[in-house]
């Protein structure tokens, strides 16, 4: 009864912080006490950048330049090689993006001995996405296919990454020269291709709720004619396009940790959702530090992803990965490399040059979103609609829109002038302190499935050994089976979606995923699984207006 007597008896009032409350005493006579207790003004609420959160139905008025001051305003094949304002106005940063252009454009003399392609060009084709190749008889061009076993330790014999050619096919009118043959290099004299990788699809048919059906290919992936002999036991595949080039220099420029602050892989706020951080290593400085360049978050940086595709892929020996693109066990490759004009300490690309392509990739600019209207800062309704979808369905759970750079430093190789290189390179200005819309959180997520591999011939008999005997990898859902860094087998880092809606403007001949399996934006969202299940149950649910609405959003990006 007391206690009840007391609470009615409160009559608060908020003035300026300060809750004043009378207390009436109980019984008769007694004297009115009030008493001030100062409560704390609320702590505003900010996502991972220190911003207001973005909601569903309210655009933010930056969201038209994705890439802020680095935004450029193509949307022809160039979209994805244009030099931003800021470049194109400052005649020594227009000179450095030239050069590194051209030579990002053009093969070195230098490629091999072993190669996946001629140049970077030569992969990121118009600097957007590879293609898959026409048949199952077509070489992959612009693809590249990352080995290891069951516990991600390299290849003793072909490493960590398959070279489907060796540098006659790039270097003499010959193409078919430099593709492999079966045990064709183990005489140690002859140099080919390590083997010749190919797709081959199964359909997967399927029915949204609404009745609307659907059509997916599951790729498999098959390995013929290996040059050195078999791979090692417990042999996995990573099938990987490249992807386009833009917009890695603000990527790079994000405070890590603002990126870490998104993980939560335990699923603490239980959402579904359990992204982890890739911490890799740095190979500039020796420590661990956060990955976010590469399918599987595996580099650190823009030079390190640079640096180690001209290495691993082009076969181009720099300083920072000075190996020529042999292992020990493959004589012929290291008696070519032996017969390159530079040998030994010397390598292949200078610092000047790396750097040179590193300031090109970071500085591309990243194209302006379509469906808005800069006369009357008006957006399409229909792009308005999609947006609400997507934040609707929590695809933004992974597809982060929205993060802030820090200050974008300069390339540790040094500052780059007409003559070379010095030290102490000047941060990026266009880079730094940007807010951006790249609609990902660069974080690793469990897509789900698994994979089996098997020795099969051509009409699927079981063999173990001869020329006519294929490794086949068979998966479900997206996995690889590969172990790469901190990533599993079925894990990938998130990618960032700004200009996807252009990749086909780009290079017409361009899919999507990792492995170029979806032909449309459509086939890649029905593509997610494991911890991304609910949002594309999500999609599915939807009617068949509102998952175009969505996807119509998603390609206005």
């Amino acid at each position: 009864m007391k206690n009840k007597s007391y609470f009615s008896s409160i009559q608060p009032t908020i003035i300026l912080g300060v809750l004043s409350i009378a207390l009436t005493a109980c019984g008769g006579g007694g004297s009115n006490e009030t008493k001030s207790v100062v409560t704390p003004t609320p702590e505003p609420i900010v996502d991972h950048s220190g911003l207001s959160p973005l909601i569903n139905n309210t655009v933010d008025p930056k969201e038209h330049l994705p890439g802020g001051d680095a935004t450029v305003f193509k949307n022809n094949e160039d979209a994805f090689s244009t030099r931003p304002k800021m470049i194109a106005d400052n005649f020594k940063l227009d000179g450095f993006f030239t050069s590194g252009d051209h030579l990002f454009r053009t093969p070195d003399r230098d490629i091999g001995p072993m190669l996946s392609t001629g140049s970077c060009q030569g992969c990121h084709i118009n600097d957007g996405r590879g293609n898959i190749p026409a048949s199952p008889t077509a070489p992959m061009l612009s693809m590249l296919l990352k080995l290891g076993n069951n516990t991600g330790a390299a290849d003793p014999i072909y490493g960590d990454q398959l070279q489907p050619f060796a540098v006659q096919s790039f270097k003499t009118p010959d193409f078919s020269s430099g593709i492999s043959i079966h045990d064709g290099s183990i005489n140690g004299t002859e140099l080919y291709g390590e083997a010749f990788p190919f797709i081959v699809y199964e359909t997967i048919n399927g029915t949204y709720p609404d009745g609307t059906s659907y059509e997916l290919r599951n790729p498999i992936y098959k390995i013929k004619n290996l040059s050195f002999g078999l791979f090692m036991e417990n042999i996995r595949f990573s099938v990987r396009i490249a992807p386009q080039a833009f917009g890695v220099g603000l990527l790079d420029a994000i405070p890590a940790a603002n990126i870490i602050s998104l993980a939560d892989e335990n699923d603490t706020d239980g959402n579904d959702i359990s992204g982890r951080a890739s911490m890799a290593l740095d190979v500039f400085s020796g420590e661990t530090k956060l990955g976010r360049f590469a399918y599987k978050a595996q580099n650190t940086s823009v030079l390190q992803q640079v640096a180690g595709a001209y290495g691993g892929d082009i076969g181009i020996s720099n300083s920072i990965f000075p190996n020529e693109s042999c292992t020990e066990q493959q004589q012929a490759c290291q008696m070519a490399a032996d017969q390159e004009s530079k040998v030994g300490s010397e390598h292949d690309f200078s610092d000047k040059n790396l750097a040179l392509v590193e300031f090109y990739n970071r500085t591309l600019g990243v194209p302006a979103r379509r469906g808005f209207d800069k006369n009357n800062s008006t957006w399409d309704e229909n792009i308005i609609a999609g947006r609400k979808l997507f934040f609707d369905t929590q695809c933004v759970d992974c597809h982060t829109p929205r993060h802030v750079t820090g200050e974008a430093k300069g390339s540790v190789l040094g500052k780059l002038t007409l003559t070379g290189l010095e030290e102490n390179a000047e941060p990026i200005a266009m880079l730094s302190e940007q807010t951006i819309f790249p609609y990902t959180d660069l974080l690793l997520h469990d897509m789900g499935g698994s994979c089996v591999v098997t020795r099969e011939t051509d009409i699927g008999d079981s063999c173990t050994t001869g020329a006519e005997c294929m490794y086949v990898q068979r998966c479900d859902g997206l996995a690889d089976g590969l172990i790469q860094g901190d990533a599993s087998g079925s894990e990938w880092k998130t990618p960032a979606l700004w200009g996807i809606g252009l990749v086909k403007t780009v290079n017409p001949k361009a899919t999507f995923l990792h492995d170029g399996r979806a032909r449309t934006i459509e086939e890649a969202i029905l593509w997610h699984d494991g911890e991304a299940e609910s949002r594309k149950e999500a999609f599915m649910a939807l009617s068949q207006e509102e998952r175009q609405q969505l996807i119509d959003f998603v390609e206005s990006l």
